[in-house]
């Protein structure tokens, strides 16, 4: 399966800079004012927003940002959960782990990090695990010792796998997957086509909105928030799984060439949100977008 990723086809490719050594020091987090670049996803646990980027992890609690001073990978396929986090992606330069990291867990906000699958054979950047069922899809973009290309998942932490049939959904570039929170068998993923939801463990998806682009998704327990860029502007929604009504979150004023590509959500307390933009604007709203602040300006901390 040959996958285009979304921002690349929307925009621009993505150059990766190489990382730093570091020396060996005590894992914690310190504040920082670093510029922020290379996003590869976020989410929010007990009300803080944690980022991670091609340099590590990064967190934003109350006022202050802080960095991770160790364990610096290049965390891709980033999906935060009840626990913790699934991601994948490469070790930072002058690390001992086999590159790339395979599936990998971490309920310690990083510290340490779980080997479960795939380790130096694969890099998921398509990846996405249920907030509280911790079933896991990925899009396995090239075949290693045990999964083809394509859509696969596992509910027992990639001790085993299945394959998705992938079917229906008419786009070849795609932005983002999410897992429903709770229910092992909801994706949705987000295309230049429109947004697409598969009720059957990713084997067959319905198109559930109009064809326009979708760059980011995130599934609630009962909703899905998507992002959308069309000749009206960008936009943020959320759509009802019940009856599929959708409902306009109002956003900051951000151009057509500046759309959401990542959008996350308190599990435990919906209403707050936040979004991160081509620009690497970062914004935040308590609300549900009734009031929302701004807490990077182009990967600027504020």
């Amino acid at each position: 399966m040959k996958l285009t990723k979304l921002i690349v086809l929307a925009m621009t490719s993505l150059i990766l800079i190489a990382g730093c050594s570091q020396q060996k020091k005590e894992f914690t987090y310190e504040k920082t004012n670093k510029t922020v670049d290379h996003i590869h996803g976020l989410g929010i646990k007990d009300s803080n927003l944690y980022i991670a980027t091609h340099t590590g992890l990064m967190k934003h609690e109350g006022k202050n940002w802080y960095a991770t001073s160790a364990n610096n990978h290049d965390y891709m396929g980033f999906s935060m959960t009840k626990e913790g986090f699934y991601s994948s992606g490469h070790p930072i330069e002058g690390s001992n782990l086999k590159n790339p990291l395979g599936l990998i867990k971490s309920t310690d906000n990083g510290k340490t990090l779980d080997k479960l699958a795939f380790y130096g054979e694969s890099d998921f950047h398509y990846l996405t695990a249920g907030f509280d069922s911790n079933a896991i899809y990925v899009i396995n973009q090239e075949p290693n010792s045990e999964l083809k290309t394509g859509m696969y998942y596992t509910l027992d932490e990639g001790k085993t796998w299945e394959s998705s049939k992938f079917s229906g959904i008419e786009s070849d570039s795609i932005g983002n997957i999410s897992a429903h929170p709770k229910k092992d068998e909801i994706i949705a993923v987000s295309t230049k086509d429109g947004l697409y939801l598969s009720k059957d463990y990713g084997n067959n998806f319905e198109l559930i909105t109009d064809p326009f682009m979708v760059p980011a998704v995130l599934m609630l327990d009962d909703s899905i928030i998507y992002s959308t860029l069309d000749d009206k502007g960008v936009h943020l929604f959320s759509q009802t799984l019940n009856d599929g009504t959708a409902t306009e979150i109002s956003i900051p004023d951000v151009s057509a060439n500046n759309p959401i590509l990542f959008v996350t959500a308190n599990h435990e307390n919906p209403e707050q949100i936040a979004i991160i933009t081509y620009a690497n604007d970062i914004f935040i709203t308590k609300d549900k977008g009734e009031n929302w602040t701004k807490i990077a300006k182009e990967g600027k901390l504020q």
